[in-house]
């Protein structure tokens, strides 16, 4: 599969798949346009992925036919409990909305076991495409952002009266759209800084800085800062838990940096009279409701719903949207990826696509603490802010932005590329 010709038609499938994967962000982009400057949604992102989707399904039959029918056992799984809940509400915009949920969280997992395949069969056509996915989702995302930055696009935040805060380009979905900057800029970063100058990491990183604050969203933001400084570290490899002069070199600053920023920051808040209302708010929600901005009083409220108001067979299988009209106000999702899958899809489904991170991210950490892959340890990293952001401010693991990035990323475990 080295050499693939759009003459041979069995390799002209990789060959297409790859090329659909490279450049999906593109249709996410050209659904905001149409829907900031047309005012039309025309789905393009969904009419594009549901088909690649199949592909991807088709070329994993070819590959190995039991991966493939146990990813067609999971795909049922998934649609049980929507299905029985559509045949009792006859709700079609639930199940619509649940049926593109679930797609989401499939792509990165039927993503992940197509690249499992191409690694045993044909690794250097697994690991050249792997590298031409991300690289394509680093420019495309670039190119947003600095749309965004010039002030086209969407406001992260619009506070009425024309006064806006943030950017996210020509992709609607802010919190998703942090999920795939992490994958592609925490490979960019990697790959900088194993194979360009420190000089080109700093200005690299400044721009994945710029990048994260012209989102503005706490998600982009904190995850920016944090992919920069911790990219040297992981590359530490079996030192990485060893305390070495790169870590002083690079804690040391940080620390201090933050010591500052919270003086900076309690003095500001006490000037504009805010310092109270801060201590105030902390006293009533705790740190943990800050950081969650309200999410677990919607994660208490719809567990709440699932384990007194729901049978057995909705905690095992699901409900999908329909659990909404249990609630009086509010929607069904918590924006909190295990508990909504949970809820959403039921324990089954939460099990196994928790498994999977799980798995993927101790597989992660396992090779780079052993040296054993060069791609793992950008893969650890970004999994494990993933994880993190995953369950803190959600949209990660049904990030129909992120989900091949996620995908292919986590394929890349499968390489036996140690370096270059």
């Amino acid at each position: 599969m080295r050499d693939l010709t759009i003459g041979s038609y069995r390799n002209f499938w990789p060959q297409l798949a790859v090329a659909l994967m490279s450049l999906y962000l593109l249709t996410d982009m050209l659904s905001g346009f149409s829907i900031i400057y047309l005012g039309v949604d025309i789905k393009a992102s969904f009419v594009y992925k549901v088909p690649l989707l199949m592909l991807i399904l088709g070329l994993v039959a070819q590959q190995n036919m039991l991966k493939f029918n146990i990813l067609l056992i999971f795909i049922l799984l998934i649609f049980i409990g929507p299905l029985y809940q559509f045949y009792g509400h006859a709700r079609l915009d639930f199940f619509i909305n649940d049926f593109s949920t679930a797609i989401k969280i499939l792509t990165p997992v039927c993503v992940f076991v197509l690249y499992r395949e191409w690694y045993k069969s044909s690794p250097e056509f697994a690991l050249a495409s792997t590298h031409k996915i991300l690289k394509y989702g680093f420019i495309i995302l670039s190119i947003n952002f600095i749309i965004g930055a010039l002030g086209f696009g969407k406001s992260t935040y619009d506070f009425g009266k024309g006064e806006t805060a943030g950017s996210t380009g020509m992709i609607m979905a802010g919190n998703e759209l942090g999920g795939a900057f992490v994958v592609a800029f925490t490979y960019m970063l990697h790959m900088c800084w194993n194979h360009k100058s420190k000089k080109w990491y700093l200005l690299l990183s400044l721009f994945t800085v710029f990048c994260g604050v012209s989102v503005s969203t706490k998600t982009t933001i904190l995850a920016s800062i944090l992919i920069v400084f911790l990219v040297p570290i992981v590359n530490e490899r079996h030192k990485l838990y060893s305390l070495t002069l790169l870590k002083i070199k690079i804690f040391v600053p940080i620390i201090t940096l933050i010591i500052i920023a919270v003086i900076l920051a309690v003095e500001m808040l006490q000037s504009l009279g805010l310092y109270d209302r801060m201590v105030f708010l902390y006293k009533k929600a705790g740190i943990f409701g800050i950081i969650l901005s309200g999410r677990d009083v919607m994660v208490s409220q719809n567990l709440d719903l699932v384990f007194h108001h729901s049978t057995l067979f909705e905690q095992l299988f699901g409900q999908g949207e329909a659990l909404s009209l249990k609630r009086t106000v509010g929607s069904a999702a918590s924006e909190v990826d295990g508990v909504d899958i949970f809820n959403l899809y039921g324990l089954f489904t939460f099990l196994a696509v928790f498994s999977f991170y799980f798995y993927t991210f101790t597989k992660a950490h396992s090779q780079t603490v052993k040296n054993i892959n060069f791609l793992s340890p950008f893969v650890l990293l970004a999994s494990f802010t993933l994880l993190a952001l995953s369950q803190l401010s959600g949209h990660i693991w049904n990030s129909g932005t992120a989900g091949i990035l996620i995908g292919v990323m986590l394929g890349a475990l499968n390489t036996k590329e140690k370096g270059y």
